[in-house]
């Protein structure tokens, strides 16, 4: 948990110290990821202009919820959840200029999970908890649709590395043992609606 104070407390720094930068012709602006909000995670992002062509950026996003759980056959109740926070720094290189249309980004990866009701065909369900640290590439495109208002589309490959710990869901939620994935393809996915403060 107190990594995920850390991360707001840094997300909030960085929003406040965007904010008193100059603010001039499409400076600063403020973003969320429709993509994002289908997993039911809540997200923000801030991204300042740096130059004619360079851009950064910072996209958070927090799920806190848990879902109905699942009744067994055996009458042992399987909570089930998708609890996560993501923090997203980026560093865009745009091809026309800052915050229009094509551009190339870097970005690093970093949270945290805790998933579980998971079932398998035999009745066993698995928690999943651990951390998620990664980099990626990615190409974007943004549409102006008016002075204050735009959407963005993007998608990326990288590489994320996950330690996990796995747990039994029932049966008094026994340590099974720790983990690790090394993952390497798409990691990301964003349409986003960006709000420019001029």
């Amino acid at each position: 948990m107190n990594g995920l104070y850390s991360f707001i407390r840094l997300f909030w720094v960085l929003v406040a110290f965007f904010a008193c930068s100059d603010m001039s012709a499409q400076r600063v602006a403020f973003r969320t990821d429709a993509v994002y909000w289908i997993t039911t995670t809540p997200n923000m992002g801030v991204e300042a202009r740096l130059g004619n062509h360079v851009s950064l950026g910072l996209q958070a996003g927090y799920n806190p919820f848990e879902f109905s759980s699942q009744t067994l056959s055996d009458g042992q109740v399987v909570p089930r959840k998708l609890k996560n926070w993501l923090l997203r720094p980026e560093i865009k290189y745009w091809f026309c200029k800052t915050y229009e249309r094509n551009y190339l980004s870097l970005q690093g990866i970093a949270g945290a999970y805790n998933i579980g009701g998971l079932l398998t065909g035999n009745d066993r369900g698995y928690r999943y908890k651990g951390e998620v640290y990664g980099v990626g590439l990615n190409w974007g495109y943004q549409w102006a649709v008016s002075r204050r208002w735009g959407v963005e589309a993007s998608v990326g490959v990288g590489y994320l590395y996950l330690p996990y710990d796995k747990y039994e869901c029932v049966r008094c939620g026994d340590f099974l043992g720790r983990y690790a994935l090394h993952y390497v393809g798409p990691t990301k996915l964003e349409v986003s609606l960006v709000y420019y403060i001029n």
